[in-house]
This record gives C-alpha cells, sequence and structure tokens, in this order.
C-alpha cells in the first residue's frame, strides 16, 4: 500500500504552535543556588484500592483567570491553560498519551493499540472497537454516538481552535455501526497526526446532554439568515471588500456571485450558531473524566467536583525507567504494559483516584496576591504558569509549610550556524565550536542551576521519542570535559580538517600536567586558505533574558581563545527573528552568522513533528518559508523525517524521531543549550502524583487531579 504523508496544514499547525511559544518572552528569575533533589521522580508505595474522595476541599489559586464555563469554547476562541484545568477533566477519548512518559496507550478503545485504516473504494477505513463498561457521571453509557456527535457538531458548525484539530479536514466522516463501534472513514491512507493522535485523541461528547442545546444553535443559525436579502448580502459582501485597505480585494456588486452569496450567508448562519453554542454554560454537564464542573463565577473563580463514578479509579500506573509504563486495575482484572518490556528500575508509581471531594478554584487580581494567599495558607497552591522565581521563592521558603516541585521547562534554548556561508558551512567548524562551549559550567557555575545543561530538541522526559545517546560535543565517556580538554579537542578538529593559525592556541600546563592558562589564538584561516571572517553572534539582550546573554557571553570568549573573531550583538527579541525567520530572500539569508533563540516544547505525542520542521531541506526558510533558517541539507536526514511523516505506527515514528535526533546532533545546524527550570509551590500537606513533570504541573491537570491527596 502507498503511504501518506503527514498533510501539510497539519505541519503548519504544530510549528506555529512551537513558535508561538517561542515568541513569548520567557520568565526570567535570579541566579542562585537551587534545590534539585524534588526533580528526581520518586516511588510511591500505594494501596491496592483508593478509598471514596474525602470531604476535603483542593484549593487552587489562579494566577490568570478562568474565563468561560463552557468546554466548546475553551478549545476554540477561548484557549488558554487556566480554561483548560478548570473544564478538560470530564472527556475521553479512543487513546491518551500517559503522564508522564508519554507513552500511547488506549482510552474509551478495546484494542491496545489504533485499528489500521484499509481502503474501500476511494476512501480509507478505520473501524474501531470501544470498550462497554465506561459511563458518563449521570450513568447514561457512553457510546459510539458520542464521538459521532462531536464530529457532527464540529463539521457542522465549522468549529475551528482544537476542534479543527482533532478532526482534519482528512476525515470525511464518522458513523456508529453499532452502540460499541466507530466508522471512521477518510480522503486518504491516514497518517499518524490525521489518525492516532488526531481521530485518535478526539473527545466523546455527552451527545444526550448537548444535543437539545444544538438544536438551539439551529435554531440561532437559522434565524440569523432569516431577514438577508440577496441585496444586502450583495451590500455587506462589498463593503467588506473595501474595509480592508487592499485595492486588489475590492468587488463591485456586479462582480458578486450567487455563490459568494450563499458563501456569505452561510458564514452568517455558522457564526450565530457557534456563538450560541459557546455561551451556553457546563456547569453540570455529565462527566466521564475524574471531576464535574459545579460552578463559575466570572472574576471569581468555580468549582468542580469528584466524579464518584470515575473509570479509572484505583487504576495504578507505574513508569518504568526504559519509558515503559505498566497500567493495571484489580478490579476489572486488567494488567498491561505499554511502550516497551515493563522492566527495570521504576520511576514512578500512583494510583488513580479522586481522593477529593472537590476542586476550588479561587481567581485573584494577580499574581502576588495569589501567592499572599498561599503563604497565609489560605489556598494549597497556586497554578501559574509563569512558575516561581527565584526571589518569591526566597521568601515563600520562610514558611516551613510549603515546598516546592522543580521541573524542565518543555521548551529549549539553542545556538543555530548559518548553513549558507563559510565557515559555519564545514561541519568542522560547527563541531570545534560546539566542543568548547561548556554547558555545565554557566548552568551550574555561573548560573547557579537555575537553567539545566541540554543536548537534544525532544525534551528527555518524553521517554518513547528521546534519544539519551546522542553525540554530546565536549563529552567523553566518562562525562564532560574541562576547559583544556575542551580547547585541545577543538584545536585538533580544526587542525585536521586544515585549518591553521597565525597564532594557534595553546593550553599552558605546568611540569606536572595540571592546566595553568589558556593562551588565545589569533588569525584562524580555513583549508582554502581564506581568513574566517569575524562573525556576529545575535542573542538576546540582559533585559530579555539574562540566560541567553550569559551563555552568548562565554560562548565570545571560548571562540575567541580558538581564534575567532566573533562579536555579541545583543538585540531585541523581533529583530532576531526578523532577520532569521521568514520570509527571507538568498541575499537577507547571508545577513547573519549565527543566533541564540529558543523553541517552545514539541507536541507530545509526536515531537519528531518539530524535528521535521526544523531541518527537513524542504522546510528551507529561503526556498520554501519554512523554520529551516540555518539551510540545512542532509539527503539522509531527509529520508528519515520522509520515513517519520509515513510512519504507521506510534512505535514506528519513535524509532525514528530518534534517529533524526542523532543525524542533528552529529551535523551540528543547532547546538542546543540549556532548559530552564519551571518552579512551582504548594503546601506541604499537597501530594501530586510526581514530583517533576515536563514543564511544570500546571500542563497536566489531567493526572494529578484524579490522583491529589490532601494530608489535612
Amino acid at each position: 500500500m502507498e503511504r501518506r504523508a503527514l498533510a501539510p496544514i497539519l505541519l503548519a499547525l504544530v510549528v506555529l504552535s512551537v513558535m508561538a511559544s517561542a515568541c513569548s518572552a520567557d520568565q526570567v528569575v535570579e541566579p542562585t543556588t537551587t534545590d534539585t533533589a524534588n526533580e528526581e521522580a520518586t516511588t510511591t508505595t500505594v494501596d491496592d484500592t483508593p478509598p471514596p474522595p474525602e470531604e476535603v476541599t483542593f484549593r487552587i489559586g489562579l494566577a490568570s483567570g478562568i474565563t468561560t464555563d463552557n468546554w466548546w469554547a475553551s478549545l476554540d476562541t477561548h484557549q488558554s491553560i487556566a480554561n483548560d484545568a478548570f473544564l478538560g477533566n470530564g472527556k475521553t477519548s479512543l487513546f491518551v498519551s500517559s503522564v508522564p512518559g508519554f507513552v500511547y496507550i488506549p482510552a474509551a478503545a478495546a484494542s491496545d493499540m489504533p485499528e489500521e485504516a484499509v481502503p474501500e473504494g476511494d476512501v480509507w477505513v478505520v473501524e474501531q472497537r470501544l470498550r462497554r463498561d465506561m459511563t458518563w457521571s449521570d450513568g447514561r453509557p457512553l457510546t459510539a454516538a458520542d464521538l459521532v456527535f462531536y464530529f457532527d457538531t464540529v463539521r457542522e458548525f465549522d468549529l475551528g481552535g482544537k476542534h479543527a484539530e482533532n478532526l482534519p479536514s482528512d476525515v470525511l466522516s464518522i458513523t456508529a455501526p453499532d452502540a460499541s463501534t466507530v466508522r471512521i472513514e477518510f480522503a486518504s491512507d491516514p497518517g499518524l497526526a490525521v489518525w492516532e493522535t488526531g481521530v485518535g485523541f478526539a473527545p466523546f461528547v455527552p451527545s444526550h446532554y448537548w444535543a437539545g442545546h444544538v438544536e438551539a444553535a439551529r435554531e440561532a443559525a437559522s434565524a440569523a439568515s432569516a431577514g438577508i436579502t440577496p441585496a444586502a448580502a450583495i451590500q455587506a459582501i462589498v463593503d467588506a471588500s473595501l474595509a480592508d485597505d487592499v485595492a486588489g480585494n475590492d468587488i463591485a456588486a456586479a462582480d458578486v456571485t450567487e455563490e459568494d452569496i450563499s458563501t456569505y450567508v452561510a458564514d452568517i448562519e455558522m457564526g450565530a450558531g457557534r456563538a450560541h453554542l459557546y455561551g451556553v454554560s457546563g456547569v453540570g454537564e455529565p462527566s466521564v473524566g475524574a471531576s464535574i464542573v459545579s460552578a463559575w463565577e466570572p472574576g471569581q473563580g468555580g468549582v468542580t467536583t469528584a466524579n464518584p463514578s470515575f473509570f479509572d479509579m484505583g487504576t495504578e500506573s507505574t513508569l518504568y525507567r526504559d519509558g515503559s509504563i505498566r497500567v493495571a486495575n484489580a478490579e476489572r482484572g486488567e494488567d498491561r504494559v505499554y511502550g516497551g518490556a515493563g522492566s527495570g528500575d521504576v520511576s514512578v508509581t500512583y494510583l488513580q483516584g479522586p481522593f477529593v471531594s472537590e476542586v476550588e478554584w479561587i481567581e485573584y487580581d494577580s499574581r502576588a496576591t495569589a501567592y499572599e494567599q498561599l503563604y497565609a495558607g489560605e489556598i494549597d497552591f497556586v497554578f501559574d504558569p509563569s512558575g516561581v522565581t527565584t526571589g518569591l521563592r526566597r521568601e515563600l521558603a520562610t514558611n516551613p509549610g510549603l515546598e516546592f516541585s522543580v521541573s524542565q521547562g518543555e521548551g529549549f534554548r539553542y545556538m543555530a550556524f548559518n548553513l549558507r556561508k563559510a565557515p559555519m558551512s564545514d561541519l568542522a567548524f560547527r563541531a570545534a565550536i560546539a566542543a568548547v562551549i561548556d554547558k555545565e559550567f554557566v548552568a551550574n557555575d555561573v548560573l547557579d542551576g537555575v537553567v539545566v545543561p541540554a543536548y537534544t530538541i525532544v525534551h528527555p522526559e518524553l521517554t518513547a521519542f528521546h534519544n539519551a545517546g546522542v553525540a554530546k560535543a565536549g563529552w567523553t565517556d566518562d562525562g564532560p570535559m574541562d576547559e583544556p580538554e575542551r580547547l585541545e579537542t577543538a584545536i585538533q578538529i580544526l587542525s585536521e580538517a586544515g585549518y591553521t593559525w597565525a597564532t594557534k592556541p595553546v593550553v599552558e600546563r605546568d611540569d606536572d600536567g595540571a592546566f595553568v592558562d589558556v593562551v588565545p589564538g589569533a588569525g584562524l584561516t580555513m583549508p582554502n586558505g581564506v581568513p574566517v571572517p569575524p562573525l556576529t553572534l545575535l542573542s538576546s539582550g540582559e533585559a530579555h533574558d539574562p540566560y541567553r546573554a550569559t551563555y552568548a557571553t562565554w560562548i565570545e570568549h571560548w571562540m575567541t581563545d580558538l581564534g575567532v573573531t566573533v562579536v555579541v550583538e545583543p538585540s531585541d527579541f523581533e529583530s532576531i527573528v526578523e532577520a532569521v525567520f521568514p520570509p527571507q530572500t538568498p541575499e537577507s539569508a547571508l545577513a547573519w552568522d549565527i543566533y541564540i533563540l529558543g523553541w517552545g516544547g514539541a507536541e507530545p505525542s509526536l515531537p519528531g513533528t518539530s524535528l521535521t520542521a526544523f531541518f527537513h531541506s524542504n522546510q528551507d526558510s529561503v526556498d520554501f518559508g519554512g523554520y529551516n533558517t540555518p539551510g540545512y541539507r542532509s539527503p539522509e536526514f531527509d529520508a528519515v523525517a520522509d520515513a517519520f511523516l509515513t510512519a504507521e505506527t506510534i512505535d514506528e515514528a519513535a524509532v525514528l524521531t530518534r534517529d533524526m535526533e542523532a543525524i542533528v546532533a552529529r551535523d551540528l545546524p543547532y547546538v542546543v543549550l540549556f532548559r530552564t527550570r519551571v518552579v512551582e509551590a504548594y503546601h506541604r500537606d499537597v501530594s501530586f502524583p510526581v514530583n517533576a513533570i515536563v514543564g511544570g504541573h500546571h500542563l497536566y491537570p489531567r493526572v494529578w487531579m484524579s490522583s491529589v491527596k490532601l494530608d489535612r
């Protein structure tokens, strides 16, 4: 069978999501010694069966407010981390990514892995069986009709945002041959992003609850268009064409077609239908998750209560060091291992509750007020995507009743070379520069541990996709080299490649071989006899990101020792992005040498998508307007990336992601530098299922909402 690549629009959506994260200013904290003990995942002793939820309230202070109690809106016009946390624990899907570890596991599906798509005439079809023992909190069974209802509603009202991501345009229909089977028809052989992590992650919606509201939305849509005459539609279309100040878009009344009028009326109807649907309160909506939305008051906060019929109550999750996860539920007689052998050391074990009767979400007018209330004992946890600054942590730490979790941020900071020009186009030059960059020294000695040295684009906690064995510049088998070893290694790399110096750098040692000093080199010349020109390193200044600025200063120092003339050019974030990201011309792409920036976290279910977007030759920023800013071109990488884009299983995609990571670490279009730490504060009587998690607890309330415990 011919395999089909990931749809370009899906790739663009993922990349734009990552780019949006990169364009946000990072939280800056003051350098200080950081206790990293909490970063290690711990094993928790669990009981066989959870007790009923205790009559206790988990009080969460919000640093940013909830803006809706409507789940539909929270995935589109009201997308935010706070809304997702408040409303996102009432649904399920065919499959989910386990947390931690991010292993692909079944939820509502009755099979361990997704059923394969098969061709039927002009379409490709998946028939996926469902579990028959899941119910909504009102006692109604979860059936195939609940996923069909979601698909039909998304298509009828042209819902956008995450709804569109869940159901890509290649999904032609979802029907229910019977209550426990969903039939999905695709326009072509679906890739992973369309089936496994598209429809496979699409939520089931309680159709019996929302059917009446959707019918009312239809009536609102019909009413909105009832009074529109053809003449009024034509005038509105003409007015809209004149309003954008682009003369080429102007339309005369005589040029408006019947199709234009139909499209205009349809847009009015769908807009009115969406507005009605998004305006319905979700308080009391039946839940199949751990919590039920019980109350919401704009500007004040809300309440979610425990779902006593939560399907996964009593399920024990065990994550192993090899990345595999064991999911066991004694009452149902289920015990499965996913993503590996389930052997070796255990990283984390936790039990699903819920263990608290309700969660109170309290809004405050500022972050400062939220932390004041935490310090005073009025709340248990501050839900704060920015995390705790080091200065604030010092203040909070004076209260012995508070504790902190320390996690690695989901994104990473990197240095990129311009491979379109010498000497950056030479791997030997890039390898030598990478060798002298002592990430550990800057992170631990200069910045006192507030950042974490990084070597891969895929986060190390995405265990199924992370390649821990990539080449690490400046390392030996025993670990990172010291400064003289790094410089000697870099000198050797350049010398063997044919580089020469007017004044060769020298590592001075005493008679006993102990390091004394470095005599900097000068006048580095390329193998073709052309002197290495002065280079510019674009980086954020201290005001925007002191971490990048600090790394840039030290990189300048080490490159100077090596005999390379380089000048750090502090710049604001927007100026660097404008200089290196599309749109670019062949001329403008030669205007920069090296830059330091950062990317936000990759999509956990398919992080290889980011690697493909950053480094595939068909993503070149000049030729194709993509995000391959270095101009990296590798037939070997492209072949692996193409195989990833047509992979038919998650396991296959994981292997190919690790292969891509290895190639990039060897070829060094980027030098990955560091990840920041995310520090979160909570009361000592709070027990989360894991101490540290990618990007912090605020990103994954689906996990701790059902398993957090309060010892009071």
